[in-house]
């Protein structure tokens, strides 16, 4: 088959959707079939993946408490068309397929079956689904079958689905971040809690600012690591902490994902003190299968992943206090450090890229051949685990592939 992966994301910046999409595609490559990466790129980005496909010029839009990067080109309409017509796939997986401007386009153009997953709980994603709804599933009802990646993504895109929507989890490739080396990558003695993120509000990034202050005050011989895109507010932070005079404080800026599992094989400690708007903690599962102890903030989606006290520990979103507490509990008692790290490396076994990508590759099948796609309704169970859930099938039946398009909007771009 040949099949294209669109996500309208900046294919060269980090974020959980895109990692989602590149490892399908890899692993959906490694089963015999051509499947083509699309998505926009920022000009003179040279960390755009070699075997992708530009379209449209990416650009970073605030929505919420997030900068997006995603394409804003008056022409990407056309050039959409063009390359859907040259390449003649024979289905087209969208991810964030309401998401302006590329995966729309996409939407409204594709003639091959169209797959869509959601990956949204933004509190603006939330209202812009609930407001409309009604138009937004005249596209969504284009699509032959949809997942999310979690029952909070399920759930905030409920009124624009236009039909039924089966979970299919975040994933991650296991082996990889399972290999990481559990030492400290640069000879480092001091006790190192990592963070991995962008600067966003709500990736809890200051509060974990304020609560190492805490912790370094009243321990010797800690640091902390901050990997990732910093924004604004991350600027401001490292300023802060610069101004201060700590040492012990390193923002690494962006890693490559073959860089990410010696980060994490280093970390005592990985906290991800997000204060909500996650769907899936995909972070949370890297962490865990590299055998890094995991801190996280308390959110619907950070629960999909992690089993507070059996996984990891969660703590109250926007709390620097009890966040410094949680934090100083994992470094001081090692038994509970022993218990977490490996419920947490089988926890994370979970979310397999083998697993998931199986799933995905059962329905590309059954859509290329007009057939509904058939899925679990739930791939995993958000408190007990993926291999527990899987217990009966049901249709996702949705449009058919050969479905006509909704008319055009008077005026609306090409």
């Amino acid at each position: 088959m040949k099949i294209a992966m669109v996500t309208p994301y900046d294919l060269g910046a980090p974020g959980g959707v895109n990692r989602y999409a590149q490892d399908i595609a890899a692993w959906v490559r490694g089963q015999g079939h051509e499947v083509q990466l699309i998505g926009p790129a920022a000009p003179g980005d040279g960390r755009t993946p070699a075997d992708a496909t530009t379209v449209g010029r990416a650009r970073r839009v605030r929505v919420g408490g997030t900068v997006a990067p995603v394409a804003l080109d008056p022409r990407l309409g056309s050039r959409v068309g063009e390359l859907l017509r040259r390449e003649r796939f024979d289905i087209v997986h969208v991810h964030e397929p309401l998401m302006p401007m590329l995966s729309l386009q996409v939407l409204r153009r594709a003639d091959a079956p169209l797959l869509g997953t959601f990956h949204s709980s933004e509190p603006a994603a939330r209202r812009l689904y609930r407001l409309a709804g009604p138009l937004l599933r005249r596209w969504t009802r284009r699509l032959a079958a949809r997942t999310a990646v979690s029952e909070t993504a399920r759930a905030v895109a409920g009124p624009a689905l236009g039909g039924p929507c089966a979970i299919v989890p975040g994933c991650i490739d296991v082996a990889r971040f399972a290999a990481a080396e559990r030492a400290p990558a640069d000879g480092e003695s001091r006790r190192t809690i990592l963070f991995v993120g962008r600067g966003d509000a709500r990736k809890g990034l200051g509060d974990l600012i304020d609560a190492y202050a805490r912790l370094r005050a009243r321990h010797d011989g800690l640091r902390l690591v901050v990997v990732g895109p910093l924004g604004r507010l991350g600027e401001a932070l490292c300023a802060r902490a610069a101004a201060s005079g700590w040492d012990d404080v390193r923002f690494a800026g962006p890693a490559t994902s073959a860089e990410l599992p010696r980060y994490y094989g280093a970390a005592d400690v990985f906290v991800a003190p997000a204060t909500g708007g996650e769907s899936f903690g995909l972070v949370l599962a890297e962490a865990m299968a590299a055998g890094a102890p995991v801190v996280a903030g308390d959110n619907p989606g950070y629960r999909a992943v992690l089993r507070d006290g059996r996984d990891g520990l969660l703590t109250p979103p926007r709390d620097p206090a009890a966040l410094a507490a949680t934090i100083e509990r994992l470094l001081d008692d090692e038994p509970l450090r022993r218990r977490l790290i490996d419920s947490g490396r089988a926890r994370a076994r979970d979310f397999d890229v083998s697993a998931v990508g199986a799933q995905f590759l059962s329905q590309y099948e059954a859509l290329a051949e007009g057939r509904p796609a058939r899925l679990p309704p739930n791939l995993y169970d958000e408190g007990a685990g993926a291999g527990s859930a899987a217990l009966g099938e049901r249709t996702m039946a949705g449009a058919s592939p050969s479905s006509p398009p909704p008319p055009r909007e008077p005026g609306a771009a090409s």
